[in-house]
């Protein structure tokens, strides 16, 4: 008989701790990033950003662009978005730009001159993004911003 309470003990112990970590904060920013894109959760880590915890999550859509949600610890909202796109004809991209690549890269290569090496097309929390990483005269790297709807740079920081 003291055996039987002690493995209904036991199994009660499981259970409930097996449903706390259903609702813990990996697992409810998991599924807050799994509502905005379908797909394979290709990373999951832990990062200290502006002074709190946030875990930034990876996932591949079937369509072949790349997702990165950044969540929240200890609200478990997504805080930022960002889409990675195949190319700026896909039609998430189109929909946003107003200016094309060209004028795109004009643009970052006024404000920064050097090579371009890499271009990059994103949706960054609803803004179509090209990202360029520009090669410096000094060897440096430059990654620059520009969005793809008023051609400004947002952002130009040394690689």
């Amino acid at each position: 008989m003291n055996i039987r309470y002690c493995l209904t003990g036991l199994l009660t112990v499981i259970a409930s701790s097996a449903l706390a970590q259903e609702n813990s904060p990996l697992d409810v920013c998991r599924n807050a990033a799994n509502k905005l894109a379908q797909g394979e959760i290709v990373k999951i880590e832990l990062e200290k950003e502006k002074g709190m915890e946030v875990y930034e999550i990876a996932i591949k859509s079937p369509d072949g662009s790349k997702w990165e949600f950044k969540c929240d610890k200890t609200s478990g909202k997504i805080i930022e978005t960002e889409q990675e796109l195949t190319s700026a004809d896909h039609p998430a991209f189109s929909a946003l730009k107003k200016i094309d690549e060209t004028e795109a890269r004009k643009i970052a290569l006024e404000a920064h001159p050097g090579t371009i090496t890499e271009v990059e097309y994103e949706i960054e929390n609803g803004i179509a993004i090209y990202e360029f990483e520009i090669k410096m005269a000094d060897g440096s790297k430059m990654e620059v911003e520009v969005d793809a709807a008023t051609g400004k740079i947002v952002k130009a920081e040394k690689d």
